[in-house]
């Protein structure tokens, strides 16, 4: 009777590297694609929020642009605008940033994600008396 062991062991580790193989390639084509600005309406505001570079570098600056428009069209200027950082999934900390007016109805700032993944940025604006919320999602890489 022949001895198979070596023939199973082989078999069973090409059945494991190549079910790795596949496992992480279907996770690589899976994983999320968020576009680079997202446009939003909040009590009759339009907020566009930006990021520059797309997707973003763990652990690095990114610019985040937001510019808001009340119900007619028209820029708000003077609004003060405060930005977070998060992976709501994960429990790896928050990094917050603030963002400036840089002309009339536009605000940038730099954020920092501080892990790889899927994140968020949830951006408070107070403009005169409205408090508003967006949450724009994102991806950090290495």
């Amino acid at each position: 009777m022949p001895n198979t062991t070596w023939l199973r062991l082989f078999g069973l580790s090409a059945i494991i590297v190549l079910g790795t193989w596949f496992g992480f390639r279907q996770f690589a084509a899976t994983s999320p694609q968020f576009p680079p600005v997202s446009d939003f309406m909040v009590e009759g505001y339009r907020i566009q929020v930006a990021l520059h570079p797309s997707p973003a570098t763990a652990l690095k600056p990114a610019t985040f642009t937001v510019t808001l428009h009340d119900a007619a069209g028209r820029p708000v200027s003077k609004a003060t605008l405060a930005a977070t950082i998060s992976m709501p999934q994960m429990l790896c900390g928050a990094s917050p940033f603030t963002l400036t007016e840089t002309e009339a109805g536009r605000y940038v700032g730099e954020g920092i994600p501080l892990m790889p993944g899927s994140s968020v940025a949830d951006v408070s604006i107070t403009a005169g008396d409205q408090s508003l919320q967006v949450r724009f999602p994102f991806a950090a890489v290495r």
